[in-house]
């Protein structure tokens, strides 16, 4: 055991596709550990630009409300914030050219952000508990996930 009087803190960054398990460590300072990238390898230019594909009228995200959707998958996915506040934050920083009408809001999300389905990794759908009383959301939830997960995967692809 080393017994340093070094307390200026620790970085760790952990690059993998799976839970990182550490056992028997004890570090005496601030620690920050996270990923290599913060939206789990995706920049905010290629969220942004899956975002813009899923939002506005004829599309899964065409009422304010359904924004729990991409919370939903995002905070799991993309290590977007959990909480909803700065979840609405990070949205708006992203400065995306939708039609205001369907802007993410705090007002119109938070009752539907803390559903029980929420807390369920969305990556994991089969496993997925929800209320009956939750259906309908959870259906329009899933729905989201599934597309926004899809266009963000189109953004990694190589533009040909």
């Amino acid at each position: 055991m080393n017994n340093d009087s070094n307390n200026d803190g620790f970085n760790i960054i952990v690059n993998s596709p799976g839970n990182f398990i550490a056992k028997d460590i004890t570090f005496n300072g601030p620690v920050n550990i996270s990923g290599e990238n913060a939206n789990n390898g995706f920049s905010d230019e290629e969220i942004k630009q899956a975002l813009e594909s899923v939002v506005g009228q004829d599309k899964v995200i065409n009422r304010q409300w359904k924004w729990a959707g991409a919370y939903w998958y995002l905070r799991w996915a993309c290590n977007f914030p959990v909480d909803i506040k700065e979840f609405c934050e990070k949205i708006e920083s992203l400065n995306l050219n939708i039609d205001a009408r369907y802007r993410c809001e705090y007002e119109n999300i938070r009752k539907y952000c803390t559903l029980s389905f929420i807390d369920y990794n969305p990556i994991k759908m089969d496993n997925v508990k929800f209320s009956k009383n939750d259906a309908s959301v959870f259906a329009d939830c899933r729905e989201i996930a599934l597309k926004l997960a899809e266009e963000i995967g189109k953004t990694y692809l190589p533009n040909i």
